[in-house]
């Protein structure tokens, strides 16, 4: 056995552990019903490692060559837009709330369709602003989900 793969299973058991030991974390009675609670943390890094350490377990580490095929197969990958888009997701993140949904949910999209390589302007209006309209209309009017409209909304004159 290699030393990549007797250093995956380390980690395998590892994450295992760790795993099972966030469930002796004390929760109060609130903490039951929330979505976050002080296992969330722990509990995601212990399934990440776990699944990290599985995929270097299957995956092949090297060809027939000796030549080290993980590598190339995330060679190929299109990192600065993968990076690109999570730094577009922050910025979501921060502007929902100023911008309010509509706005910045319209400017999210067609940043990211962007991004991912789309040119024509029409189609990048065409695919998000109906799309956010209608997806707003159904979360707020029928399912009766209130979206804050941001305080750009109050700042321009809105209700």
């Amino acid at each position: 056995m290699k030393k990549d793969r007797i250093g995956a299973l380390f980690f395998l058991v590892l994450s295992l552990f760790y795993g099972l030991m966030t469930f002796s974390i004390p929760l109060n009675a609130m903490a039951k019903t929330a979505a976050f609670t002080a296992r969330t943390v722990p509990l995601t890094l212990a399934v990440c490692g776990i699944i990290i350490s599985l995929l270097i377990l299957i995956l092949p580490s090297s060809d027939a060559d000796g030549k080290n095929t993980l590598i190339k197969t995330f060679r190929g990958f299109k990192w600065k837009r993968a990076g690109l888009l999570l730094v577009l997701m922050v910025v979501y993140g921060l502007i929902i709330k100023p911008a309010g949904f509509i706005i910045s949910t319209i400017l999210f999209l067609i940043v990211g369709f962007r991004i991912l390589g789309e040119k024509r302007v029409k189609v990048l209006l065409l695919a998000s602003i109906p799309f956010v309209v209608v997806f707003w209309f159904l979360l707020n009017k029928i399912l009766g989900i209130y979206l804050e409209p941001g305080r750009l909304f109050f700042f321009l004159g809105g209700k």
